[in-house]
């Protein structure tokens, strides 16, 4: 969320994010900007704020409509809350939360447009028209307004992603494969979601698996899952120095606490749905 308030910042003030955002730049943050302007723009009213109050407020926000979704939509999923993807991204200030919310919540689709990634992972996984909608035509507006606003973007954005090493899709991780069996239950939503969160190019960190977590439909479905990312949550303590080899170490553990046990579920799924078929 810092990035996003450094670079929203940066536009009012009539600078471009991808120059004065990063480690020796005007605004020495230790990434440069990896985000699409769009994720500027959605920002905008948080730049506003002073920025510990924009933490507050965009956190804030975010596991607020999580916790609606839950409260309102799905109340056997509560364990979730004590997920790691969803604490990881609570903690770190990711827009996961918005993401995953957006899977109940069409309207919410065009905050996807702040990581094009998830977006298409999530347009795959669409469960109604609506969303893809919101989706498509959301996400294109905004887009629109960040090419009015900065025609040169997409370049520098672009020239910044092709400096990062660490965002690779979760199919290259150890096991990776078999997230590929998600093509058996191709006419699932939810499986579609569960490969497309797992062929984007992604850090692999914790908060990018929350999504996923609304695949699950009953309340020990949600305490496995739990119980699984708090444990891998504790194996990870240790890892290798470098965040490009932490985020390949977190995101197998990723792949195999959260992404593989979720296509478990949505295979079992669909195999009890087809004897229940059976005259």
């Amino acid at each position: 969320m810092d990035q996003v308030w450094y670079a929203a910042r940066a536009l009012l003030a009539g600078q471009d994010p991808y120059q004065v955002i990063g480690p020796g730049r005007a605004d020495p943050l230790p990434w440069p900007f990896y985000y699409p302007l769009t994720a500027a723009l959605l920002g905008l009213p948080l730049a506003l704020l002073p920025l510990p109050l924009a933490r507050i407020a965009f956190v804030g926000l975010g596991g607020g409509l999580v916790g609606y979704v839950i409260a309102r939509h799905r109340p056997q999923l509560w364990p979730l809350a004590f997920a790691q993807p969803f604490g990881n991204a609570a903690s770190t200030g990711q827009w996961s939360l918005f993401l995953a919310a957006s899977l109940t919540l069409p309207w919410l689709g065009p905050v996807a447009a702040a990581k094009p990634n998830v977006a298409l992972a999530l347009l795959a996984g669409a469960r109604s028209r609506g969303h893809v909608m919101w989706l498509v035509f959301g996400g294109g507006a905004l887009l629109a307004l960040s090419l009015l606003w900065r025609p040169d973007w997409p370049w520098a954005w672009v020239a910044t992603l092709t400096e990062a090493q660490h965002f690779r899709p979760l199919l290259m991780r150890p096991g990776g494969v078999l997230m590929l069996l998600a093509l058996l239950r191709w006419r699932d939503p939810d499986a579609r979601l569960l490969l497309g969160l797992a062929v984007i190019p992604q850090t692999g960190i914790w908060y990018e698996a929350a999504p996923a977590l609304f695949v699950i439909r009953t309340w020990r479905e949600a305490c496995v899952i739990t119980a699984l990312t708090q444990a891998a949550h504790l194996a990870s303590g240790w890892h290798p120095a470098g965040f490009t080899s932490e985020s390949w170490h977190i995101g197998t553990l990723t792949l195999w606490s959260v992404l593989l046990p979720a296509l478990v579920l949505v295979l079992r799924r669909g195999v009890h749905r087809r004897q229940a078929d059976r005259p």
